[in-house]
């Protein structure tokens, strides 16, 4: 049998490695153009989208979360600050090294585990299983 770890955990660093390089493409390129990095990292793809600074916060804060709600383990908080392609890679790193920490056993037989999760105005409940195959993929 398969377990979350395997499905998740495994799966969430390498899309931030993914992600990462994907960054270092984009530096690259924004020097060799001679673009300010600010105009990329502040850039919507969609006018409704948030920008670049925060999609690379939110698939660290979803990946970091799933062995912190569904395993128990303690939060580990970022700040959502970064604002340079150096500072997001490093947010990256962390968040790695973080997931490379996690115990594979942290969320074994959890699959059926109310999931909460909170914030600004709304109220998400779900099991572990639908949390983590269906909300927090990066």
């Amino acid at each position: 049998m398969v377990s979350l770890y395997d499905i998740t955990i495994p799966v969430f660093i390498r899309a931030l490695r993914t992600n990462s390089a994907l960054l270092a493409k984009a530096q690259a390129w924004a020097d060799a153009k001679a673009i300010p990095h600010a105009d990329l990292l502040t850039r919507r793809i969609a006018p409704d989208m948030l920008p670049l600074t925060f999609q690379i916060q939110s698939i660290s804060n979803s990946s970091k979360g799933v062995p912190m709600r569904v395993g128990g383990l303690d939060p580990v908080p970022m700040e959502d600050n970064e604002t340079t392609f150096q500072q997001l890679q490093d947010r990256l790193t962390r968040t790695i090294e973080l997931l490379e920490k996690v115990p594979h056993d942290c969320m074994d037989g959890k699959e059926d585990k109310e999931v909460i999760v909170k914030g600004g105005s709304f109220e998400r409940k779900s099991t572990a299983n639908i949390y983590d195959l269906a909300v927090t993929f990066p």
